[in-house]
Parts: C-alpha cells; structure tokens; sequence
C-alpha cells in the first residue's frame, strides 16, 4: 500500500473534507479522490461514506485509522535510520492544554524546531478529555495535560509534575492583601471562572460542595490566559494553575490570595499509548518539556 495514499487517507479523516485535505497537502482535489479510491479498491471495503459535502468514516476506515497511523509511524522509523536529527523527515502530533501551551511549549517549540528542522508538529489545543480520546484512537502521538494522575491502563505516563491550583486577583482587590482568608468569605465573591467541563471548575465545584458553599461567577471563559487578563484590570477573582500566571504574580500583575485551605495539588503529565514505539523526535520533545519544568 502507497505511503503517499496512508497519509492521504490520515489527513482527510482528520479533516473530514476532501478539498480541505487537497489544500493543506497542495494537491489539487482529484488527486485526493484518486488515492482514497486506489485504496479502497485495495481494501475491497468504502473508507468514507459520502452525503453530499458532508464525508465521514465507515466502521471499516475508523477500523482502518490506528492501522494507518502505525504503518505511518513504522515508515518514519525506516526513514529516521542512518540520519542525523536534522535530516529526519516526519510528523508529529502533540495535543495541548491552552494553559501548558502558553507557559511552557512557546519556549520548547523553537529549540525543539533547530534541533528537528524537517519534523512536521501538529498541535491540536483542546479540553483534557478530547485529547484523552484522541490519543486511545492513535491520532495523537503524545499529550501534554493537567489533571488527576493518570489511571488508564493503556496509557503510559513518561512525566509528571506536582502543581498547584491557586485563588488570584488584581493586587487592588479587597482581599488582595489580606491573610487566612475564609474560603466562605472569598467564595461571597463573584468568579471568573473556566468552562464547566474542565478540571478547574470541577476541583473549584468540589471544593465548594466539600465546604458546603456555592459558588458564584458572572463570566465563564475558556482562556486562562484571558482571565488573567481580566483579573488585572479588576474583574474579579479567579481560581487558576499557578503556572499559567506565574509570569503575571512576577510582574505584579497578579496576587495569590492567601486562603486558610490546605494546598489544592494536581498534576501536569505527559502521556502515550504504552504500546507506542517511541521515535527519537518524540523522545526529544519529551525531553526538552521535562528540561523546561522539571519533575517534582
């Protein structure tokens, strides 16, 4: 089977478009039809089932979709052999959360990027349950997220770093300077808070129906790096990872509202399937994210 229509097949099930897929691949769109067709007579089966612009997978191309991504991943390793970094050739494909690809992927990508010149890195931002998902169906080579330590089975977990989650506001809020403050009190105030589904709100929910309170919040937004922004110009209090506006307390930007709870711990992981074969480009990012935040 082509490598050329593998690769075709992985971009237009991604993209779920046919021209989509021909553009960012600088194909003209019969070329795209031509190799999915090629290897459907191949296969003997449909790989997408096509209602009029609309394209999707049938159960045998989404059958079909792990399989692609690792004869991908084993014709990277054949490539890879004999050459130095900067001569391999390939893809990788990291997902994100928003607040890690702020504070810490902006400074690896550029040193990761004169080390692997040809290396093609997708970065696919997103929630950590869609990411979670897409690394078990293998369209995700590694992810790079906050939470609970992992407890899959199938995932193997190559780094983790304690964090915090912490209570922040402008330095001329009310409660900016003052100490031990009630989480009873704090919690009377109006939140900024992050979208319902993530893993701020809920540890923040928790915390709250631990304590028997309610929470209370008159915006929701689903940027940390926009509600730090929010905060400084006093609109509030927030309930964040502290990394993500670490630079933002440096400057005096931000305080860390002192609050008489214990700290609330979590961790930043990276994952990948444990029966993944680590090519040295992806051992390289991983290495480079550890250097940048260490373990702890």
């Amino acid at each position: 089977m082509d490598i050329r229509n593998i690769k075709t097949f992985l971009r237009v099930a991604e993209l779920e478009s046919f021209t989509k897929a021909a553009m960012g691949m600088n194909y003209v769109q019969s070329t795209v039809t031509m190799q999915i067709q090629q290897m459907e007579r191949e296969l003997g089966f449909p790989l997408f089932d096509r209602i009029g612009k609309k394209i999707s997978l049938t159960p045998m191309g989404k059958e079909l979709l792990p399989y692609a991504n690792e004869m991908l991943h084993i014709m990277q390793q054949v490539g890879a052999l004999g050459k130095s970094s900067k001569e391999i050739s390939g893809t990788l494909k990291v997902g994100v959360l928003e607040s890690l690809l702020f504070s810490t992927m902006v400074e690896v990508l550029p040193k990761y990027k004169d080390q692997y010149r040809n290396i093609d890195i997708q970065l696919k931002q997103g929630q950590m349950a869609d990411l979670l998902l897409l690394l078990k169906q293998n369209q995700l080579d590694m992810i790079y997220i906050s939470g609970n330590l992992n407890m899959d089975p199938d995932l193997f977990c190559c780094y983790k770093r304690q964090e915090r989650l912490i209570f922040v506001a402008s330095p001329r809020h009310e409660l900016a300077q003052k100490q031990h403050v009630p989480l009873s009190e704090l919690l009377s105030y109006s939140l900024i808070v992050t979208e319902q589904s993530g893993f701020c709100y809920n540890r923040l929910n928790e915390l709250a129906t631990a304590h028997n309170l309610e929470l209370c919040y008159s915006l929701v937004v689903d940027s940390t790096i926009v509600i730090g922004e929010l905060i400084s110009k006093d609109m509030g209090i927030s309930f964040l990872p502290e990394y993500s506006i670490s630079q933002q307390i440096q400057r005096g930007n931000l305080v860390k509202i002192d609050i008489d709870i214990d700290p609330l711990i979590y961790y930043s992981q990276i994952l990948y399937h444990k029966s993944k074969w680590i090519a040295p480009f992806m051992g390289s990012m991983i290495s480079l994210i550890k250097e940048s935040r260490p373990e702890r």
